[in-house]
């Protein structure tokens, strides 16, 4: 008998060691089942602890144990993904429990999540990686109330080898080039500081000086993904980067790395000298560019929409000209409803406005001699007319007259008109000589707008002449910013006009006038000389994308050595006396990032790039950026902006995201609709509530 333990004590001592499955030796060590007191749930539940042994004395539980803690292994390993390759791209997890006597076991019940699920899934506790975007994770095991955790990276390295005719020690030997190159200087396109967004097919890069002998190299650097590409350029000298590579970095890229890019020159293939030719840096922003862009094709007579990504125009106006008849002097609402334009359907000019979605006209206003529109953000009223013809004037979208609305005060002069997103406020231009189309000289103006009543209150220059023509205004999405083009006098042909030939940069300014500055990066940075200052027409995108405002505007600058033609009308003439002999430039459209906190008097424009899925042999001009028709609930959506009830959710999770009803009492999430920064989730981190749209501004 136990020492001081009655008969009774020691029949109930063994009865309680037999019910927990343990034993005399057994006392006071090991986890064991009966602590879940026969429920099975009861495994992850840490007020469920168990029996560590009993008082020899009395026969009484000694206490309970419970799991205090849990380690997961191992932690900060890497996967290297080559090429794709799966086989090898695992990590075996396993956790272990901590308790509160000290000791420790494997942990069986681990409930397993990763926090990007970019990177890979779980298997059990295998998490496999996906093989589509490098970075740094963290896997988390959850029991007993308790989560542990522990970092890993996934990096990935790609290359290919389009003929290089290299063998392995050629390649090392051409990637360890550091001599200058006295040929290959510099890219054509894209220009060094580019900011891409995501969601666009990769850049084509070009330059010069190649010779049909050498072999090149492509290396493209991120902190979790490296790709290499061995070719042979020929000339003219261009390459691309595959679809799935482009995916892949612009997958792993974090809107803080630098995309270093370096292009390697083996003068004459294998066996000549190597050089490091040209270095760049450009960055990739964290969203796609969102909402679609009118533009005129000037050739075809016709306004286009092209979606960002989109590999070509889409012709989608449904003109009831039998003849078709040009369209052009568009606006389209912000909401991307309605589209108003000028419209040479039968005899001058006229304005006409369509419905986006379908394409169908829905109002002619046959004989107005309209030449310049304005529509309201929600596509409900119009300002329309001519500088030769009249003051503007107001119409509702169906043509029902709103005047008198306060424009006539403005004068006969105004030209290219617009309204702010928000609705309150409208910017122009005030001709000073000249006809409606070609001038000399015109003052910036903007004046207010109230929606309730359909009246414009007094108008006020904020920038005045000065010798230049301030003109085509955009508002940027939050209404606090104007951006504008400055065309400058012809110093070759003094009185051409500067509207449309002449040479012009972009501006930035606010409403009242203030902080004015030029945006010499989107408009110069990267192009040659006689290349600058032809920046036409801004607009701006619809919304944040990326932490960045974007503007899209008209240059005739060269594009690489696709388009490479440098006469213009004002310097050479172009077309005299053939096309042949001087052909006239190509008018393209550009994009530009541009920084959502500008600071007084700095730049916030980045290096331009060319907008993809356009003819190089077309005209285009006035790009009109605007959202996407709304969509419905059930419609799927990428952010909350895109549907009518300004809310876009997964179910579960992990199922594909669609438009529902705004959760009542609940903050909104970032790309969702708002009326003010207090109806957005994490307004404290820095979330805002920027033109109806919670998003995050990057810092400059």
């Amino acid at each position: 008998m136990i020492r001081g333990m009655s008969s009774r004590a020691l029949s109930a001592f063994f009865v309680l060691a037999l019910l927990s499955g343990g034993s005399l030796a057994a006392c006071g060590a090991g986890k064991e089942d009966s602590s879940n007191n026969g429920d099975p749930d009861a495994a992850d539940d840490a007020s469920s602890p168990d029996v560590t042994g009993f008082d020899p004395e009395t026969g009484d539980a000694l206490g309970e144990r419970k799991v205090v803690k849990l380690a997961v292994d191992p932690d900060g390993k890497t996967i290297e993904v080559v090429n794709g390759d799966l086989t090898t791209a695992a990590i075996v997890y396993t956790a272990t429990a901590t308790y509160s006597d000290g000791t420790t076991a494997a942990e069986p019940g681990c409930v397993w999540t990763v926090d990007r699920i970019d990177l890979g899934s779980f298997t059990g506790s295998t998490f496999r990686a996906s093989g589509t975007a490098g970075g740094a994770g963290k896997v988390t095991c959850t029991a007993h109330g308790l989560n542990a955790s522990a970092s890993f990276k996934v990096f990935l390295r790609d290359e290919v080898d389009s003929g290089s005719m290299l063998d392995a020690m050629g390649k090392t030997e051409l990637l360890a080039a550091g001599a200058a190159d006295p040929t290959v200087k510099a890219l054509l396109y894209p220009y060094d500081k580019t900011v891409f967004p995501r969601g666009l097919p990769s850049p084509e890069l070009m330059w010069t000086g190649a010779a049909a002998t050498d072999v090149y190299a492509l290396r493209m650097e991120l902190p979790s993904m490296t790709f290499t590409s061995f070719f042979k350029a020929g000339s003219p000298a261009r390459t691309t980067i595959p679809k799935a590579t482009w995916t892949k970095l612009l997958d792993t890229a974090t809107p803080t790395d630098a995309l270093k890019v370096t292009l390697y020159r083996l003068a004459g293939g294998a066996g000549g000298t190597a050089f490091k030719s040209t270095t760049q840096s450009w960055t990739i922003a964290s969203a796609n560019l969102k909402g679609t862009i009118y533009y005129w094709r000037i050739n075809g007579g016709r306004v286009v929409r092209i979606k960002p990504g989109a590999t070509a125009p889409d012709d989608f106006l449904k003109t009831t000209n039998a003849t078709g008849g040009c369209v052009a002097c568009h606006s389209v609402a912000h909401d991307g409803s309605t589209m108003v334009a000028s419209y040479e359907k039968s005899g001058p000019l006229s304005w006409v406005t369509f419905d986006v979605a379908s394409g169908a006209e829905k109002y002619y206003g046959a004989g107005t001699n309209s030449g310049f529109q304005a529509i309201a953000p929600d596509g409900s009223v119009v300002a329309v007319g001519q500088t030769s013809g009249g003051p503007l004037t107001l119409h509702t979208s169906a043509g029902a007259s709103l005047e008198p609305s306060g424009l006539a005060a403005f004068g006969t002069t105004l030209a290219h008109p617009t309204f702010a997103p928000d609705g309150k406020s409208f910017a122009f231009s005030v001709r000073k000589d000249g006809n409606w189309a070609d001038f000399l000289n015109s003052d910036l103006g903007v004046a207010p707008f109230d929606p309730a009543t359909n009246k414009f209150g007094a108008m006020k220059v904020i920038r005045p002449a000065g010798g230049r023509v301030r003109t085509y205004p955009s508002f940027s999405p939050d209404s606090k910013w104007l951006a504008y083009m400055e065309g400058r006098p012809n110093p070759v042909a003094p009185g051409t006009a500067s509207t449309r030939p002449a040479f012009s940069d972009l501006h930035l300014v606010r409403p009242d006038g203030t902080d004015d500055v030029t945006l010499k990066t989107a408009g110069d940075s990267g192009v040659a000389d006689i290349d600058k200052s032809l920046s036409f027409e801004p607009t701006f995108g619809p919304v944040l994308s990326g932490g960045y405002f974007w503007i899209v505007f008209v240059s005739s600058r060269q594009y690489g050595n696709r388009l490479n033609k440098t006469y213009d009308n004002f310097r050479d003439k172009c077309g005299e006396p053939s096309w042949a002999a001087t052909p006239c430039r190509n008018k393209q459209l550009w994009v530009t990032a541009i920084d959502a906190d500008p600071k007084p008097g700095v730049d916030p424009s980045h290096p331009a790039f060319w907008l993809p899925g356009q003819d190089v042999g077309d005209q285009n001009m006035r790009g009109y950026w605007a959202l996407d028709p709304c969509k419905k609930l059930g419609e799927g959506c990428e952010a909350g902006f895109e549907c009518c009830e300004g809310t876009c959710k997964s179910e579960d999770g992990t199922s594909p995201k669609v438009c529902v009803k705004p959760p009542p009492g609940k903050c909104r999430d970032l790309g969702d609709k708002c009326e003010k920064t207090s109806d957005c989730c994490d307004a404290a981190l820095g979330v805002e509530c920027i033109g109806g749209v919670c998003g995050k501004k990057l810092p400059s």
